[in-house]
């Protein structure tokens, strides 16, 4: 382990977290619970429409509906102000992915190299850019796989005969079921998500005081809570102006969390005061999409490995004769989308491997049964729920209901070719497209996590700097409320990068750890710093802040 370090916030000792192993992220199961709700919205974002299409004659293409209905996904967890463009938003990039995959299958219809060619390089180009903007905006789940499966799905079935304009009808539709389903919650609990925000934020904080309290505080811990701290105030700032007066209960109970998590350092804490009490929530889309343009920077490095992932895994498979060679690039894609780390990316990729195992014999038993019509609908209802409620806890299980319901919207239930043809080239096409995505992990940018360890470390001492100079000559006051908002971003991203470093590089990351766990709690510190000072006045010893922050 690392060796332990004297930290100058709190005077505790630290020393490098320890790492799960594969074996515990393979077997664990998470509560599954707080999924109900998503998934029964998953389900009627689908089945409202799909019921409608089934109504109007043309129960074959309902199926198609869910190319749209994946935009429920995207809303889950936003407040209901702004939940509505956020699915409207996803639903227009399903849509326009939608679109390029009908164009693309009508290019495939004549087959040949070049019309593969050109497939494999589109969808290439969509995955870096999806996987970019999710990771770049840090965004969060589902990612980019959906829009890059509903492409490929459109041009699959295109060249196989479905009118593209059906397609996109169906989809266009399914976007509609979005925008009810996701919505339908305000009617009985307006403010839900934001007090869910704010709930977490608090539990957040009071374990880190409990911890605090005995002697065991860690950074990790103070980064959770000051993350949760900073969901929250976005959560609160999506659902309207956090300054109004009367002031909700949710603005009161999230300003005294952060307080108490801001003067716990203390033996006497100030009292809480009137005045830049509101921190700004998270930076612009377009200041996140800029702020990693470099190659030292998370989302590049895993988006330039999905690239080079996904076209390998596609040239392998079109290499050993695969009729859907794509198949292999959705898979490289789905274990890379997130950028793991080596050890999540191992369990994610024989997860995948396993469930799609499964998952194929779901699908055979379905092929069996020939659903058509209303009884389509049913089972693609139970595929989406059951994808929803485990998704987040071990993929595995949820890879067992992926299967069928990629199969089915690839047009494979349509497919002439032989059933064990269509389950064995799925199952080797998977094959190739974990193992290239473990290579990619491996030997692709083996060292980049380095770089982006060292490179999170000059955005905070570049940001905190700029803080402490600008509070040299002003008050603490509102008109310096976005460098502390970009303070904060800088230290999430911080210690995303060392936990990072230190699931892919131990032996690198643990002397290492005690150094930057030191800044991120000087950072934390800092915020705290101008927390509590009265508004209107200057920063103390900003010298003394300045030296903290400079390189050693």
């Amino acid at each position: 382990m690392a060796e332990l370090n004297e930290g100058s916030s709190g005077g505790y000792r630290e020393e490098a977290p320890r790492v799960a192993g594969v074996r515990a992220g393979l077997f664990g199961v998470g509560p599954v619970g707080a999924r109900w709700d998503a998934g029964v919205r998953s389900v009627a974002a689908f089945v409202l429409p799909a019921v409608l299409v089934v109504v109007t004659g043309h129960p074959g293409a309902a199926f198609f509906v869910s190319f749209g209905a994946f935009a429920v996904l995207y809303g889950e967890g936003r407040p209901y102000r702004v939940r509505w463009a956020v699915v409207l938003a996803a639903g227009a990039g399903l849509l326009a992915a939608t679109g390029i995959g009908a164009l693309l299958g009508e290019v495939l219809a004549g087959s040949g190299i070049v019309a593969r060619a050109l497939e494999f390089g589109v969808l290439v180009v969509l995955a870096v850019v999806a996987v970019y903007v999710f990771d770049a905006a840090r965004l969060g789940p589902p990612g980019a796989l959906f829009f890059v499966l509903v492409c490929s799905g459109a041009a699959t079935a295109v060249a196989g005969g479905v009118p593209g304009t059906t397609i996109l009808a169906c989809t266009a539709l399914g976007v509609g079921g979005s925008l009810l389903a996701s919505m339908a919650g305000a009617l009985r609990d307006p403010q839900r998500p934001e007090r869910m925000a704010v709930e977490t934020a608090v539990r957040a904080v009071d374990a880190y005081t409990a911890a605090h309290a005995q002697g065991v505080a860690t950074t990790v811990g103070r980064h959770t809570a000051g993350d949760a701290i900073t969901n929250a105030w976005a959560a609160l700032y999506d659902s309207g102006p956090v300054d109004r007066e009367p002031r909700s209960r949710l603005v009161d109970q999230l300003l005294t969390a952060h307080h108490e998590l801001s003067t716990l350092p203390q033996d006497d804490p100030a009292e809480l005061t009137e005045g830049q009490r509101f921190p700004l929530a998270r930076p612009a889309l377009g200041y996140r999409l800029r702020r990693p343009l470099s190659w030292d920077a998370h989302a590049v490095i895993t988006a330039v490995r999905v690239g080079i992932a996904c076209a390998l895994a596609g040239l392998v498979g079109g290499l050993l004769g695969s009729a859907r060679p794509h198949w292999a690039l959705l898979a490289a894609l789905i274990v890379l989308q997130a950028g793991p780390n080596r050890i999540q990316g191992q369990v994610r990729a024989i997860q995948r491997l396993a469930g799609t195992a499964v998952g194929l014999g779901v699908f055979a038993l379905l092929m069996q049964l020939s659903p058509t019509g209303y009884a389509l609908i049913a089972v693609f209802a139970l595929l989406l729920f059951g994808i929803e409620l485990f998704v987040a806890n071990n993929y595995a299980i949820a890879a067992v209901f992926i299967t069928p319901v990629a199969l089915f919207a690839g047009g494979a239930a349509t497919s002439t070719e032989p059933l064990t043809t269509l389950m064995s080239d799925r199952l080797i096409e998977t094959a190739v497209g974990v193992l290239v995505a473990l290579f990619a992990l491996h030997f692709v940018l083996t060292h980049a996590h380095r770089r982006t360890f060292t490179w999170t470390e000059n955005r905070i001492r570049s940001a905190a700097l700029t803080l402490v100079d600008t509070l040299r000559t002003h008050p603490v006051d509102t008109t310096n409320t976005e460098l502390r908002r970009d303070l904060q971003y800088e230290l999430t991203g911080g210690m995303r990068a060392a936990l990072d470093s230190l699931h892919n590089d131990p032996e690198w990351t643990q002397p290492r750890w005690p150094r930057h766990a030191s800044l991120i709690r000087e950072g934390y510190d800092l915020l705290a710093a101008c927390w509590t000072v009265p508004t209107g006045e200057r920063l103390p010893d900003p010298d003394g802040w300045a030296r903290r922050f400079r390189p050693v």
